[in-house]
């Protein structure tokens, strides 16, 4: 039972970041839909960072099982 726990949670957190950011830059490139007040594209500015969260979570538990 105890070979079942999560070593690091960075690594669930960080896939979920960049699949979710991912469908959010897609969002945002291939729809015209914009927020009504807003000139900028919130959905792709919201999928870019949450992919860099994403990837710096991953980065560093890639750093951390390596040491």
């Amino acid at each position: 039972m105890g070979d079942l726990r999560i070593s690091d949670l960075r690594i669930p957190i960080g896939s979920f970041f960049v699949l979710v950011g991912a469908i959010l830059c897609v969002t945002g490139l291939a729809a015209d839909y914009q927020a009504p007040l807003e000139s900028a594209n919130v959905n792709l500015l919201c999928g870019v960072s949450m992919v860099v969260f994403g990837a710096i979570m991953l980065l560093l538990a890639s750093r951390r099982r390596r040491s």
